[in-house]
């Protein structure tokens, strides 16, 4: 029987691989499952407050909700070439390399491939489980079931060498499977310390890859897992692999050990009812707060205008 389209939306795919978390108590015996599982990998973690969200990096989302299509490879390279160029033209060129250009445009809300994620999986539970707060109200938003991922960094971390550390994008030229650009997990780089406050505060890392591509439309990596058992074969659509992730993804099951050879990628579900006592434990255990995470002076006025706005209207 074939699949609908609705069993490939990001919730539905990442469900079918993940492990729930209900609690602190199950949270610290998940943590240490996906290391077990992990055969002691070198991970990478991100949070998303909402487990339905896809992992999309901000200039992928952009494209996506302007066009109501996902982007092609090109249209990404247009983007950054043209964000480059600008940085070293209209505004005063402060040198560096491209990636770190992208770095800055990133921690300021602009829209770029890169995705943030943590060396700690303590700060990527922060993010995944953090107050948030309407924009226009301020008023705290209600809970929602959350989501962490975890990356094998082993093989994939970059440095700003010759390669990386060019003026120009590394990738500008790139074929598909040029250093497995569009086709295997994408690749870690820890940026320098100093080039912000919240790299160093949040233990800061970004996954940079290209736009999945898959052979002839489909690949195995992407069929739900049991599918040997239930004789379920089919694989996700390239194109609703793009609507999910705009890297590509190797997520492994986390019932049993992952095959040393294999390129991996774990989630876990943070369930909405545990999110306020993982937010107290993340405060009193280890001291991850808004002021911790968030240590610039950026931070501290959004974060003042949240609560302000709440204590206004709690006064009334």
């Amino acid at each position: 029987m074939a699949q609908s389209t609705a069993t490939w939306d990001p919730q539905n795919y990442f469900r079918a691989w993940e492990r729930p978390v209900g609690s602190w108590s199950d949270l610290l015996d998940e943590l240490e499952n996906v290391n077990k599982v992990s055969r002691g990998r070198q991970l990478v973690w991100r949070g998303v407050r909402n487990a339905s969200y896809g992992l999309l990096s901000s200039a992928y989302r952009w494209f996506k909700d302007r066009d109501a299509v996902v982007p092609s490879e090109g249209r990404m390279r247009e983007l950054e070439s043209g964000l480059l160029a600008v940085a070293r033209t209209t505004w005063p060129d402060r040198g560096g390399s491209a990636l770190e250009t992208l770095a800055h445009i990133q921690h300021y809300g602009g829209p770029t491939r890169l995705i943030d994620v943590s060396h700690s999986p303590m700060i990527a539970l922060f993010f995944a489980t953090e107050q948030k707060y309407d924009h226009k109200s301020h008023l705290p938003l209600p809970d929602e079931d959350g989501r962490i991922f975890a990356f094998q960094a082993n093989d994939r971390t970059i440095e700003l060498n010759s390669t990386w550390g060019t003026r120009e994008l590394p990738w500008l030229d790139w074929g598909k499977q040029d250093h497995g650009w569009e086709t295997e997990l994408p690749f870690v780089w820890n940026p320098p310390r100093a080039l912000n406050e919240r790299i160093s505060a949040q233990q800061g890392a970004f996954l940079v890859g290209g736009v999945p591509s898959l052979p002839h439309g489909q690949n195995s990596r992407y069929r739900m897992p049991g599918a040997w058992q239930s004789g379920n074969m089919k694989t996700m659509p390239a194109k609703d692999v793009r609507q999910v992730t705009s890297v590509s993804m190797f997520l492994k099951s986390l019932e049993r050990r992952t095959a040393t050879n294999s390129q991996a990628a774990y989630t876990l579900r943070i369930e909405k009812a545990a999110k306020p006592g993982i937010r107290e434990q993340l405060a009193d255990e280890h001291g991850l707060h808004h002021g911790t995470v968030y240590p610039d002076r950026f931070g501290l006025a959004s974060y003042g205008a949240d609560i302000a706005k709440v204590g206004d209207h709690a006064s009334r």
